[in-house]
Parts: structure tokens; C-alpha cells; sequence
């Protein structure tokens, strides 16, 4: 009983050594293996809320003051989402792509590049 009791600590110190690293590696862009997959549904909260993130990072990134329309295309790939977005200037509506990785477990949302579309 006296020798299982450290066995046990050390296996689950190990344990959490091993979660904690694989919850720290990062996917790299572009994704290694798979195809993008169509978003059927890019109405839903949680890609709306994606794109927004997306024009909102990118003004701080750039300066610019873009307000988020729509979107109205949307790919996922593992962690990435490659979003086809509608935003404006408060002068004219242009088409723009970004791609947002985002992960659960540690920075919840990176975007990776947003530039315009044709």
C-alpha cells in the first residue's frame, strides 16, 4: 500500500506533464492533411461570431475602422476557418477572406491573415 501511493502520484504528475504539452502544440497554417469542408450553415452564432472576431482583429491590427456585414461563405479545416466576409468602410461594401484558427485550450482565437477578395 506505502509503495502504490507514490506509483499513483507519479503517474498522475506524468499524466498532467503530457496533457499540459499536447494542449500547447499548435496547428501550423495551412493545415498538414484534409480537405476544407463547406460550412452549410454560416448563419449560426458561432461562425457569425468568428467573422466578427476576424474584422475586429484585423482593425486593431491595421488601424482601419471596417464594420462586419455578413458572411456569406465559410470553410473549417481541423482548427481553421477559412470565412469569406462582407464588411464596410461606412462608404462602400467589399468582399474580403480570413482565416481564424481557433483553439479551445489556449488562445481561444488567432487570426492568421484577412486581405481582400474578389
Amino acid at each position: 500500500m506505502r509503495t502504490q501511493l507514490p506509483c499513483l502520484l507519479l503517474l498522475a504528475l506524468l499524466s498532467a506533464v503530457i496533457l499540459q504539452s499536447q494542449a500547447q502544440k499548435v496547428e501550423p497554417y495551412p493545415p498538414r492533411s484534409g480537405e476544407w469542408i463547406r460550412i452549410k450553415k454560416v448563419g449560426e452564432y458561432d461562425i457569425q461570431d468568428v467573422a466578427r472576431f476576424a474584422v475586429s482583429e484585423h482593425n486593431k491590427q491595421t488601424g482601419e475602422d471596417l464594420q462586419y456585414v455578413r458572411i456569406y461563405r465559410g470553410y473549417i479545416n481541423g482548427l481553421f476557418y477559412k470565412l469569406f466576409i462582407q464588411a464596410t468602410d461606412n462608404v462602400q461594401a467589399r468582399r474580403y477572406e480570413a482565416v481564424v484558427r481557433d483553439s479551445v485550450w489556449s488562445n481561444p482565437k488567432e487570426l492568421i491573415y484577412f486581405r481582400r477578395s474578389s
